[in-house]
């Protein structure tokens, strides 16, 4: 453009909420995710900012909007003069076999696919995610196949290779990676990932299983598109997992995803949200992401423990410095 403006002098629009997750940095500290933000970027000083004032999402339950956004902004009454705690209102809270009920129905299959479909349970770790991912799996109907991967250390030396008991390979769980044991029903949600060109956060559901393959049906697309054959397909651990070694694993590039992670949450809108929060958030933003995913308070329950007090008390990491 010959100009020696931001962008040639095009304008460039960016939307973001910074009540949400920030950037992730691994293993960084507060600092470093600060840093991270757009808000650190050199541009910032010449950007025009405009806010949005009105949440569309929970715009019919005016308490709960005004709720979310005290719990985004940290103004929430700090308990006992703790900061960053806040408690959590005790109509919200059951205990985790109602939260599941109260997200999936007893039964699931591809006659009902579309009940459930716009319901997820959200966890802080991906731990939380495989428990209860493995539970409500009992619930699918249909023919259930388990799929096998194939692991192998990445060493020039063999004698390294034996370092590493096939057994061991196979009980590593790592981000990045599919599981090793993967468990298939017809009627079952899914997530891609971004490599299969599709989102990452995409939910699929299971149509027909097969023995090298599966076929699958994109949830929320258009009907006339056609089933999705996936193959399996061979991903390496990135060099900044704890392994000593890089790890090979041919597996689908998939997951449970009746349960996910808060930071897999953000961005999407579900009719109903249940909250397994036994450990507590862990960064800025997270328990906002949570509690914003729905339009209104009595579409979100949440499994927690009581304190001594009968109080259901949590963290609200909140990093008003980025706000």
């Amino acid at each position: 453009m010959v100009s020696e403006l931001p962008f040639g002098g095009k304008t460039m629009p960016f939307a973001g909420d910074f009540r949400q997750i920030l950037p992730v940095v691994r293993r960084g500290t507060r600092a470093d995710i600060n840093m991270s933000s757009i808000k650190e970027n050199g541009l910032w000083s010449v950007m025009e900012g405009f806010n949005l004032v009105q949440n569309m999402c929970a715009g019919n339950d005016a308490d709960f909007a005004s709720w979310l956004l005290q719990l985004g902004n940290g103004q929430l009454p700090a308990v006992d003069g703790v900061p960053d705690t806040v408690q959590i209102p005790r109509e919200m809270v059951c205990d985790v076999a109602d939260l599941i009920d109260f997200v999936y129905p007893q039964q699931m299959s591809l006659a009902n696919v579309k009940e459930f479909a716009r319901r997820v349970v959200v966890c802080p770790t991906n731990e939380g995610c495989r428990w209860v991912n493995g539970d409500v799996l009992e619930r699918v109907d249909g023919r259930e196949m388990t799929y096998t991967g194939v692991d192998t250390v990445m060493a020039d030396e063999a004698d390294e290779v034996a370092n590493f008991p096939t057994e061991f390979l196979n009980d590593l769980v790592r981000d990045g990676i599919p599981p090793f044991r993967l468990t298939l029903k017809v009627g079952l949600l899914r997530n891609l990932d971004p490599r299969r060109r599709l989102c990452n956060g995409t939910r699929l559901v299971v149509t027909e299983p097969q023995t090298h393959n599966f076929m699958a049906r994109i949830l929320g697309g258009d009907a006339q598109d056609d089933d999705i054959v996936l193959p399996k397909i061979p991903l390496t651990s990135s060099g900044e997992d704890d392994l000593p070694m890089p790890l090979r694993r041919l597996q689908f590039l998939v997951r449970l995803s009746f349960a996910m992670t808060i930071n897999k949450s953000q961005g999407q809108t579900f009719d109903r949200v249940g909250l397994l929060l036994t450990s507590p958030p862990f960064t800025h933003g997270q328990l906002y992401v949570v509690f914003s995913r729905v339009r209104n308070a009595q579409s979100v329950r949440v499994d927690m423990y009581a304190d001594d007090n009968e109080r259901f008390l949590t963290k609200n990491i909140v990093y008003r410095e980025v706000l």
